[in-house]
């Protein structure tokens, strides 16, 4: 077994043509899955790529599993590397990338047989740069399947295109689909010419800035209306240290990719300056939301105080960030639990904002407070 880029560069297919698709699997600490989510892929119905296993400084027996199934399959190999982190990790792979559409693959997920024929179809048939499917969750410890309607909001989407750029879309290009990019077949030749690639210097929040900059320059987005990855949770605990002991590096990603948009020619702000703030307001609540109670209330009050400037919060009405029907409520819980004078925040008296049917914690009845509850623990990740 040779687990560097001589064996990562050999050719999947009969002759060492050259594939069709690479797959980029990023793996840490994924002894106990690794192995399931190799088999799901050598098992695909399109059988024309190869596939590239970045193990990354894991303290488990992850890098073995990897090997011990690489030399059973000659389409699959590894690289190991050491402690680049999620960002890195992809990125490694990415330079290795020789054909002309590849994926990004978290190694603890599952994939369903037909993940890459259809996904595959769907962006050579349609000629776009980005194929996205749908996707359930898993849980690692029960098993339980649960369905995920956040990840592919279909009523975001242009109705009755089979393919379409951000400029057909009525909705809200960064509310239709997730920042995340293990669910997306990409065009090489795309992603090189627009130079995508993950930031390393952030400590999370790397994957947005990658993904949704691929929407947004993408000629053509296909989407392939079903659930074709199992993507397991519940792994690892419920707040990664990274997010705690960094808790702001959602707010430079998020600066960062509100510059790149400013910067991009013609009317693009226009087009996606209102629909970006809002999303990065109701992304900026669960950032605060699903941090540890130290961290949360700390970054609470400093929304108070409106030190997330470049959301703009002090700068439109109230009624311009309603795009999300829950984020007033969200915002004045936030502010109503973990802050003095909450009524001094960038978005003016809680008791007057446009709340809709989704009221603040102070005002939901029990029911609603279960749901609240609910939500918020369901809403809690596990990263890197």
């Amino acid at each position: 077994m040779i687990d560097n880029e001589e064996r990562a560069g050999e050719q999947a297919g009969c002759g060492g043509a050259r594939p069709e698709v690479t797959l980029v699997v990023t793996a840490h600490n994924m002894e106990d899955c690794l192995g399931e989510a190799l088999a799901s892929l050598a098992a695909q119905t399109f059988g024309d790529f190869r596939a590239i296993v970045v193990e990354d400084g894991s303290l488990d027996g992850t890098y073995a599993v990897a090997e011990a199934f690489c030399a059973s399959d000659g389409r699959f190999s590894v690289v190991r590397t050491e402690g680049l982190g999620a960002a890195g990790a992809r990125n490694r792979g990415l330079e290795m990338v020789d054909s002309p559409f590849f994926m990004l693959l978290d190694g603890d997920d599952v994939f369903h047989p037909d993940l890459l024929e259809k996904l595959h179809r769907g962006i050579v048939g349609n000629d776009a740069d980005l194929a996205v499917c749908d996707i359930v969750q898993v849980d690692h410890a029960t098993g339980r399947r649960e369905e995920a309607p956040w990840a592919l909001k279909r009523g975001q989407l242009p109705a009755g295109l089979p393919a379409f750029s951000w400029r057909d879309m009525e909705g809200n290009p960064f509310a239709a689909f997730m920042g995340w990019p293990w669910d997306k077949l990409y065009r090489t030749d795309f992603a090189r010419k627009e130079g995508l690639r993950f930031p390393e210097d952030l400590a999370n929040s790397e994957d947005m800035l990658f993904t949704y900059k691929a929407v947004v320059l993408a000629r053509r987005i296909c989407v392939v209306d079903e659930v074709l990855i199992d993507h397991r949770i519940g792994r690892g605990g419920s707040v990664s240290s990274s997010r705690a002991k960094d808790p702001y590096a959602f707010y430079e990603a998020l600066c960062r990719m509100k510059a790149f948009l400013k910067g991009l020619p013609g009317d693009c702000w226009d087009g996606l300056g209102r629909s970006y703030l809002n999303w990065a307001f109701d992304w900026t609540l669960w950032n605060i939301e699903t941090m540890p109670d130290d961290v949360r209330a700390e970054m609470a009050r400093r929304l108070r105080d409106g030190a997330f400037a470049e959301l703009e919060l002090d700068k439109h009405a109230p009624a311009f960030f309603a795009g999300y029907p829950r984020s007033m409520a969200r915002y004045a819980s936030i502010l109503e639990d973990d802050c003095g004078e909450p009524d001094k925040g960038p978005l003016g008296p809680i008791s007057s904002l446009p709340y809709g049917k989704f009221k603040p914690w102070s005002q939901a009845g029990v029911l609603d407070k279960l749901a609240i509850k609910w939500r918020m623990w369901r809403a809690k990740p596990v990263e890197w």
